[in-house]
Formats: structure tokens, C-alpha cells, sequence
């Protein structure tokens, strides 16, 4: 990083004190006002008050968040526990723990079951968390290519050209438009991996990276060969400490086989939902409150401290070793991970075709679509739907988003689940345009009164989309999706 990092220094001085702000402060180079800003506007710089926590996320929700909360002190943002809901958050002095199922483990400690995985392209049938593992299920070869000079820039940019590779963070932008968008820039340049999974329902990266450190390791260093960066950044939600400790053990592992090609470091995140969106990461890392930039400028131009910047969602990046793996193999079944969850017998995270139907892939999870109430596709900014035949692909009439699917049998309230989908909006809006936090505001009032009012969503609707940035934006997508389930729009 060019200039000491706002937030990492703040991180070495837990907990902190007057004198270890100012001390971060003078060392980033910002003023003592920005710092305090900075510490009043992240949550894990606050106080915490010890106790135990529901995590509150749609299985939750769904599940009766009334008498899940009894003997607890408050609700935890998701944290991509909805297969094992409900979960919850124990906070004791300095620790933390995780509680699933009756059994509490550290938060150091604690990674998703390697059971919940069913895959075989991203999600090898075999843990590959160390440099052996890895290489003996076939890793390494195209970054070893990289090094050897037996693979170019050029070659990886047109081989993720040809594969027709989307974005797998929501967005479903071309890949290669944003690799050689940067690669064109002029240096230094960086590639930015995003980690920073919030979205409700979505639990995919984080198994990646728990599971499988080194796949998601050689895709952005192969990623950052191709755009000539000067460093790579992993950019991690600070609540998967084991992911972090794994994937520091990971670069070590690389650069001792002489395989870092690209300098590359892990930076914690920021810790909210809004730090997922590209630009407003892009303020964290600089040591700024997480809120969303004007664009243009987009990152691929003026990204990180000016410079141009690819920012990657984590499965996006496990998929360029897979695609240089073998090209045809990658476009007679490409595949995306799907964290399906909810009222089926197998919650887990499953890899399957592109285009594959919704009811097919419930099936695949021990699910009986005709049994369901409705599914929430595509996490918070997504949309109810029964439409069991719909095939999960992007740019079709449903969003697929990062690939969340929550079943919901016929006993669920799903205005329940919808009440908590608007408070986290509300909670998560970081209030830096009008439109996202009154919009919000509103709407959680709204879903607490179980208007089905079609007419009043669609202005709530014109509001929110007048939003800075595509968590407002897509804020109403689940009400008015409701109502259509419902027949009520």
C-alpha cells in the first residue's frame, strides 16, 4: 500500500485509547478528525456489550425470530451461517464465539463444515487448504506456466474472453472487460480481491476461502499477472478469522515455492454491508468511512489511492484457474456455486450448471419445490419467487445475484422474513445520499404494517432508485416481489 492503512493501524492498537488513534492518525497521515471518523462509523471499534446474540438472517427470520431471541442480549448481521440457522454470536470480554447446534467454538477457529460443499470444479471433493494438497489435485500449473513465461498476459485475458466469465459478485460484468480496462492503465496498478461477503444468504466465498485458500490465492495472482499489478489485496470480512489466518498461511506457502508472483497482503475489512460495493472498499482500504464514490470515474481508471484497480468477487477469481484448466470442459457446463439454504433436507453450498432450474437445484439440496411457499432468490437485494422452472443464469428476468437460494415451506410468515430483510437495509444504509436511508427508513415501516399497497411500493420504488449505489437501488426488489407472490401486485 502506498500509505500506511487507516484501519490496520487502528486494528493494532485494540482496544483503543486516545493516545492509539492519534498515534494511527499521525502514522496514516490523516487528520485526527478523520481518524475519529473512522472509529465512530466502523462497528468493531465500538463497544461491545458481552452477552449472547441471535445471528439474524432469513432462516432465522423464518424460523420464529420471536422465541430465538429469548436469553439473548440483541441480533448479530448475518454471517453466512444460514445453513447451520439458527446460530448465534456468545461475546465474553475479548473472545467471541460461534454457537451452532449447541456446540460453541472460538471465532479464530471456527470455519463452515467441509461437508456442506458439493462439488468438483470449485469445490474439489477434497480439502486443498495446503500448498500439497492443492498441487496434487492439479493446482499450480497455470501460475507455474506464469512463472515459466509459458503463459502470457495476453493468452489469460482472451482464455477469460472466450469463457464468457461474469462477474460472480452480482453484478455479472464481463471479467475481461475489467482485466484489460486496467491492464491498459498505466502503473502502478492493483487487483483487489473482494471478500468482504455480507450479502444475507450468501455463503459461498467464505467456504472458498476457508476451504480452499490456495484455488482463490492462484486465480487473483493470475488475475494481477494478467493486469501487471504491483500488489494483489485480499480484501476479508473480519469476522472469518480463520479465513485470514488461512490464507496468510497460504502467501507464506506461495512465496516459499517461489510462486508469489505479485506481492500480495490480506486487509480486514471494514465490517458492513455497504463495504461489499466496490468504491466505497475502495474508501475503507484508504482509511475513509465506507461510502460509495460518484462514477464515472469507475475503479478500472482511478481505484485504490487514484491508481487503476480491479476489484474481483473471490469466486470470480477461483474460476480463471479453471477455466485455463481446459476451456471446452469450462463452456459445456460452467459452473456457479449456489448456497442453498432453508426448508430443504441438505442445506449446503452446491456447484452446479449454469441455467440449471431453480427446482432442480432444490432437489439437488433434498428440496420439494411443490411443498414451498416461495424461495428468496439472490439474497437481500433479491426476489421472492415460486417460479420453480426458472433457470439460474444471469441477465435473465429474475436476479441471481451471488447465488443465494432460501427456501421457505408453507408454515413460514414471509412477511417475517421480509421485516428482516428491510431492517438490515435500513441498518446497512451508510446514509451518504438522500434517496437510501429515508427510502429505507420508510419501507421498514411499511413491511411492519404489512402494507400491500402496490401502488405505494412502486413510489417507494422511485425514491430508492434515485440511490447512490446498488444497495438502495435494489432495496425494494423482495417487497414488491411479495406482493407478486402473493397476487396482492
Amino acid at each position: 500500500m502506498e500509505k500506511p492503512g487507516l484501519l490496520p493501524l487502528l486494528d493494532a492498537r485494540l482496544p483503543l485509547t486516545e493516545e492509539g488513534v492519534a498515534e494511527a492518525a499521525r502514522l496514516a497521515g490523516v487528520s485526527l478528525a478523520q481518524a475519529w471518523g473512522v472509529v465512530r462509523y466502523y462497528p468493531r471499534y465500538g463497544e461491545v456489550r458481552e452477552g449472547r446474540y441471535l445471528v439474524d438472517d432469513p432462516v432465522a427470520r423464518a424460523r420464529g425470530i420471536g422465541s430465538l431471541l429469548e436469553g439473548t442480549v440483541g441480533t448479530h448481521p448475518p454471517l453466512g451461517l444460514e445453513a447451520l440457522a439458527p446460530a448465534y454470536v456468545r461475546v465474553e470480554g475479548e473472545e467471541r464465539w460461534v454457537e451452532v447446534g449447541g456446540r460453541a467454538e472460538p471465532f479464530a477457529t471456527f470455519r463452515l463444515p467441509f461437508a456442506l460443499g458439493h462439488g468438483r470444479k470449485l469445490l474439489p471433493p477434497e480439502p486443498t487448504d495446503t500448498l500439497e494438497a492443492y498441487r496434487a489435485q492439479g493446482g499450480l500449473r497455470a501460475l507455474e506456466a506464469a512463472r515459466k513465461g509459458d503463459l502470457t498476459p495476453e493468452a489469460l485475458l482472451k482464455a477469460v474472453e472466450e469463457a464468457g466469465l461474469l462477474g460472480r459478485g452480482g453484478a455479472a460484468f464481463p471479467t475481461h472487460l475489467k482485466l484489460r480496462a486496467v491492464a491498459r492503465g498505466e502503473a502502478p496498478r492493483y487487483l483487489v480481491a473482494n471478500g468482504d461477503e455480507s450479502e444475507p444468504g450468501n455463503f459461498k466465498d467464505r467456504f472458498l476461502l476457508e476451504h480452499h485458500p490456495f484455488l482463490v490465492l492462484e486465480g487473483a495472482l493470475l488475475a494481477g499477472f494478467a493486469v501487471g499489478a504491483s500488489r494483489v489485496y485480499l480484501y476479508i470480512r473480519e469476522e472469518f478469522q480463520a479465513a485470514i489466518r488461512g490464507l496468510k498461511e497460504a502467501i507464506g506457502a506461495l512465496e516459499e515455492a517461489g510462486l508469489l508472483l505479485v506481492p500480495t497482503e490480506v486487509f480486514q475489512s471494514g465490517g458492513l454491508y455497504i463495504c461489499g460495493e466496490e468504491t466505497a472498499l475502495l474508501e475503507s482500504m484508504e482509511g475513509r468511512r465506507a461510502e460509495p464514490r460518484l462514477k464515472p470515474p469507475f475503479p478500472v481508471e482511478k481505484g485504490l489511492w487514484g491508481r487503476p484497480t480491479a476489484v474481483q468477487n473471490v469466486e470470480t477469481l477461483a474460476a480463471i484457474p479453471r477455466i485455463l484448466e481446459g476451456l471446452e470442459a469450462w463452456r459445456r457446463e460452467e459452473p456457479k456455486l449456489f448456497s442453498i439454504s432453508g426448508d430443504v433436507a441438505a442445506p449446503g453450498l452446491y456447484e452446479l450448471p449454469l441455467g440449471t432450474p431453480l427446482g432442480e437445484a432444490l432437489r439437488r439440496a433434498g428440496g420439494e419445490p411443490e411443498g414451498l411457499k416461495a424461495v428468496l432468490l439472490g439474497g437481500a437485494a433479491g426476489v421472492f419467487t415460486r417460479d420453480f422452472a426458472f433457470p439460474l443464469r444471469y441477465r435473465e428476468r429474475l436476479p441471481l445475484g451471488a447465488g443465494a437460494v432460501v427456501a421457505f415451506g408453507e408454515g413460514v410468515d414471509l412477511w417475517a422474513v421480509l421485516e428482516g430483510l428491510a431492517h438490515f437495509f435500513q441498518e446497512e444504509s451508510c446514509g451518504k445520499c438522500f434517496p437510501c436511508p429515508l427510502g429505507t427508513t420508510v419501507q421498514l415501516a411499511l413491511v411492519q404494517r404489512r402494507v400491500r399497497d402496490a401502488r405505494l411500493v412502486e413510489d417507494l420504488a422511485s425514491t430508492l432508485k434515485g440511490s447512490l449505489c446498488g444497495l438502495g437501488q435494489s432495496a425494494y426488489w423482495a417487497y414488491r416481489s411479495l406482493l407478486e407472490v402473493e397476487g396482492a401486485a
